[in-house]
C-alpha cells in the first residue's frame, strides 16, 4: 500500500491551541482495543467529533461500478448506512474525476447543487479527503465536511497520520473479505465449478460439481483434471495458451460409470503482471437437454406410431436419392403402398387394434427392405418405399421393383393373430420408376400415388406402374371434384327415374331415382365418373341427401296430381347410412312431404355392414318401424356374407346387371342368378333383375321366379316429365 496524499478543498486557518497530543493519545487508546470490523467506524466517529465535521465516510472506488460504494457514513452524530447524502456524493465523484478541487467550483459541474443546499439544515462548507492508494490508483477515500468555511486541516492531517498505515491495510481486508463474500456465493452455484492451477491440477471445486461428477471435493484436490474427466477434451488443449475463454460439449462418464454429456467452458486467470495462475473451469450435465433435443429431432423426422421415417424425412431423402440417379444414371423406385379394408378393423375393433396392426406391418416391411432402401410411413395406413439402386436397364428395374411389390402384398396379406382371432388386409401398390424425362422428385410421390389409385380401382391387392395416362387420368379426377363441389350450389344436379315392372305380368310397380350432373354449358357427366368421385370425400353425403329429399318433393307433387307411383327406390351411400344424422333426417322429410313409409324403397350396397353390422342392423329396424323398404343393392358384386344377411331387416335383393348381361350366353352367370333366387325365395326376399336388355333374358328371369325387373327392355333412365306420360299410359289415360 503506498502513502496517500490528502486533497484540501478550502484555505487552511492558523493553528489553534487544540491539543493535539492528548487527541492522538486517546484516539490511538481506543483504536487499539478495536477489532477490524469496527476500526472504521472508530475512527471516522472520534474524528469527526473532535474536528467538528458535520459528515465523515469511508468510501471505496470499484472501477466496474458507476456508483460510489460506501463502507461506513456518519452524520451529525450518528451511523446513518452506506447512501451519501447527495452533496457529499456529488463531491467524491467529481474529487475522483479530479475536476473539482475547491467547493465553489461544484455548482458548475452540479447544477442542481444549489437546491440540494437549500434542503439541508447547514450546508457543508469546507471539505478534507485522504485518499487510499494502491498501485499508484486511487482506489478509495476517508473523507470530512465541515459547516463551516475555514478549518484547520493541519489537525486532522496529524490525528490521522499515525493511522495511515492500519487504514490502508483494513481497506484493503475490507475489500478482500467482500471479494471472497461474494466469491462464495458465485461458487456456490448450479452449475459445477472447478478451479485448478496453470497446470490443471485441481485446488478447488463446489457442490454442483459433485453432484454432477459424484467425485468429492477429497476425492479431487490436487489431481489433475485429466484424471478426474479422462482425455483432455478439445476445450482444455484449445485453452491450453491461457490466451482464450472456450466452450464446448463433451461426453463425459460419472464417477459410478455413467455417460453423459457436459458443456464445459474453460476461464484463464491472470494476476497483476499478466501471468497465468489459475483456470477456472464450469461443467453443465446437459444430458437432459440434449435427449429432449433428440426427441425433438425424432418427432420431427419420424412417425411416432412405428418409428418409420415420416413424410418430411421421406421427401428428403428422396430428393437425395433422385439428384444422385441422375448423376450416376442409375434407376430407382418409389412404391406407394396402402393398406386394403384397413378401416375395418378400426371401425370394428377400435383405434387400439388398428394401431397394433400398422406396427406388425411396419415391423413386417422392414424385414423386406435392403440395406440403403428406405422405408417410411406417410400417415394412416399409407407406406412407401424408395428403392434406391435398380441398376441402369429399365427393363430390370421394373422387374426388380413388381417382385419386390408382389413380395410386399404378399407379406401384408398374411393374417394377423390378435386376441383369439386372425385378422386379415391386403395391399395396393402404386410404382413409379426414376428419374424419367421431365420428371423431378416432387412429382414421385404424386405419380406412385395415381398408380396406387388405379390398384385400388384394378380390384385391390395388385401392383401397377405409373404411365402418362395415368396423370391424365388424375388430372381430369381432380379438375372434376373441383367442379362437383359446386353443383349443389350451382343447381347443376337432376333426376332421372327408371320404370320398374312385375316379371310376371308387367305391371309398373314403381321406379328408381338415379343422379344426374348437368354442367352449366356442357352434356351430362356419366354416374360412372363422379359419383366414385363423390364416394371419396364427404360429397356424397350431401348429394345423398339431396337426391332423398328431391324424391321426397316429386313424390308429393305427384301424389297431388293424381300420378300414382306404387313406390320410389332411392340409393343410400354407405357413408350417407351411416352419418348420425340419417334416421332423423328421412323422419323429417317424410313429416314435411306427408310420405307414407310404403312409398319409399332405400337402396343400400352391401359395404353398409363392413364394420357397422351391428349399428346397420339398428339403424335399418328403427327406419323399417317408419314404414320403409330395404333392397340389397348391387348383390353379389362385391363383399358378400350370408350370417349378416339372415340378420338384415331387408326386403328384397337386386341382382347386378353383370350377371344378367351375359344371359343366355354365360352358363355360369345363369346358374349365379339361379342360385341367388332361390336362396332368397328361402329367406322370404323379392329379387329385381338389373340392366334387362332383352326377351330372352326376361324369360330366363320368369321361369326362374324373378319378382321384378328394370333395363333397357321396359326404358331407359327419363326425365320426371317423361315419367309421368310414361305412367298415364300404363294407367290407361293416353293411348
Amino acid at each position: 500500500m503506498d502513502n496517500s496524499q490528502p486533497t484540501t478543498a478550502l484555505s487552511n486557518s492558523p493553528a489553534s491551541s487544540f491539543d493535539i497530543t492528548t487527541a492522538l493519545a486517546e484516539l490511538a487508546l481506543a483504536l487499539a482495543a478495536k477489532p477490524s470490523e469496527s476500526f472504521f467506524d472508530e475512527l471516522i466517529s472520534r474524528l469527526s467529533l473532535q474536528v467538528g465535521a458535520y459528515e465523515s465516510y469511508i468510501a471505496h472506488f470499484d472501477s466496474r461500478m458507476p456508483s460510489l460504494p460506501c463502507i461506513r457514513y456518519w452524520r451529525e452524530g450518528q451511523f446513518i448506512g452506506g447512501k451519501l447524502s447527495p452533496v457529499s456524493a456529488n463531491l467524491l465523484a467529481e474529487i475522483r474525476a479530479q475536476k473539482v478541487v475547491q467547493i465553489t467550483e461544484l455548482p458548475k459541474a452540479h447544477p442542481d447543487y444549489a437546491s440540494t443546499q437549500a434542503e439541508i439544515s447547514q450546508a457543508p462548507r469546507g471539505f478534507w479527503s485522504h485518499q487510499i492508494v494502491k498501485q499508484q490508483r486511487v482506489i478509495g477515500y476517508i473523507a470530512f465536511s465541515f459547516a463551516q468555511a475555514t478549518f484547520d486541516h493541519a489537525i486532522l492531517e496529524q490525528l490521522l497520520a499515525p493511522f495511515v498505515a492500519r487504514l490502508n491495510s483494513e481497506f484493503e481486508q475490507q475489500q478482500q473479505r467482500e471479494a471472497l463474500s461474494l466469491s462464495a456465493v458465485a461458487f456456490d452455484s448450479n452449475e459445477g465449478l472447478i478451479i485448478t492451477d496453470a497446470n490443471y491440477r485441481i485446488v478447488k471445486v463446489n457442490k454442483a460439481f459433485s453432484q454432477i461428477t459424484g467425485y468429492q471435493q477429497n476425492e479431487v484436490l490436487g489431481h489433475e483434471l485429466t484424471e478426474v474427466f479422462g482425455n483432455p477434451s478439445p476445450v482444455f488443449m484449445e485453452a491450453i495458451d491461457g490466451t482464450v475463454r472456450r466452450k464446448g460439449e463433451v461426453e463425459r462418464q460419472r464417477k459410478n460409470g455413467q455417460s453423459y454429456t457436459q458443456l464445459e467452458t474453460i476461464t484463464a486467470v491472470r494476476n497483476e503482471v499478466d501471468s497465468l495462475t489459475h483456470y477456472v473451469v464450469c461443467i453443465q450435465d446437459i444430458s437432459a437437454n440434449k435427449a429432449t433435443e433428440q426427441q425433438i429431432q425424432h418427432l420431427a423426422y419420424f412417425d411416432e406410431l412405428t418409428g418409420l421415417p415420416n413424410r418430411r424425412k421421406l421427401r428428403e431423402e428422396l430428393s437425395q436419392c433422385f439428384a444422385r440417379a441422375k448423376k450416376q444414371h442409375a434407376i430407382g423406385a418409389l412404391l406407394f403402398i396402402d393398406l386394403d379394408h384397413f378401416k375395418h378393423i378400426n371401425d370394428s375393433l377400435g383405434h387400439a387394434a388398428g394401431d397394433w396392426v400398422l406396427q406388425q406391418v411396419a415391423t413386417r416391411l422392414q424385414g423386406l427392405i435392403r440395406e440403403g432402401d428406405l422405408l417410411a410411413r406417410l400417415g394412416g395406413d399409407e407406406f412407401v418405399l424408395l428403392l434406391a439402386d435398380l441398376g441402369e436397364s429399365p427393363p430390370h428395374a421394373e422387374q426388380q421393383a413388381n417382385i419386390v411389390g408382389k413380395r410386399l402384398i404378399k407379406t401384408i396379406s398374411a393374417p394377423y393373430p390378435f386376441d383369439g382371432q386372425s385378422l386379415h388386409i391386403g395391399a395396393s401398390v402404386g410404382i413409379t420408376l426414376f428419374p424419367g424425362k421431365g420428371q423431378t422428385a416432387e412429382d414421385l410421390l404424386k405419380q406412385a400415388d395415381t398408380a396406387m389409385y388405379q390398384a385400388k380401382s384394378a380390384g385391390r391387392r395388385t401392383v401397377i406402374f405409373f404411365d402418362d395416362g395415368m396423370q391424365k387420368q388424375a388430372d381430369k379426377r381432380l379438375k372434376l371434384h373441383n367442379a362437383l363441389r359446386g353443383a349443389l350450389a350451382n343447381d347443376e344436379l337432376l333426376l332421372y327415374y327408371q320404370p320398374q315392372h312385375m316379371i310376371s305380368t308387367g305391371e309398373l310397380v314403381g321406379a328408381e331415382a338415379l343422379v344426374r350432373w348437368q354442367p352449366e354449358g356442357k352434356a351430362l357427366v356419366s354416374p360412372t365418373e363422379f359419383i366414385p368421385i363423390a364416394e371419396e370425400s364427404d360429397l356424397i353425403i350431401d348429394i345423398g341427401m339431396w337426391v332423398l329429399e328431391q324424391s321426397c318433393i316429386q313424390m308429393a307433387k305427384w301424389q297431388k296430381e293424381g300420378v300414382l307411383l306404387p313406390e320410389l327406390s332411392v340409393n343410400v351411400s354407405a357413408k350417407q347410412f351411416h352419418h348420425p344424422e340419417f334416421a332423423d333426417r328421412v323422419e323429417e322429410l317424410m313429416t314435411q312431404y306427408h310420405i307414407e313409409g310404403s312409398m319409399l324403397n332405400l337402396e343400400v350396397t352391401e359395404s353398409v355392414v363392413l364394420g357397422h353390422a351391428e349399428d346397420t342392423i339398428r339403424k335399418m329396424a328403427q327406419l323399417k318401424e317408419m314404414g320403409l323398404r330395404f333392397s340389397i343393392d348391387d348383390f353379389g358384386a362385391g363383399y358378400s356374407s350370408l350370417s349378416y344377411l339372415k340378420r338384415l331387416p331387408v326386403d328384397e335383393l337386386k341382382i347386378d346387371r353383370s350377371f344378367i348381361r351375359d344371359i343366355p350366353r354365360d352358363s355360369r352367370d345363369m346358374a349365379i342368378v339361379d342360385a341367388v333366387l332361390a336362396m332368397a325365395n328361402h329367406l322370404g326376399f323379392t329379387v329385381t333383375a338389373e340392366g334387362v336388355e332383352t326377351r330372352q333374358q326376361l324369360a330366363f328371369l320368369k321361369q326362374q321366379g324373378c319378382t321384378f325387373y328394370q333395363g333397357y327392355l321396359s326404358s331407359k333412365a327419363i326425365t320426371a316429365e317423361a315419367l309421368e306420360r310414361y305412367i298415364q299410359r300404363f294407367q290407361g289415360k293416353i293411348g
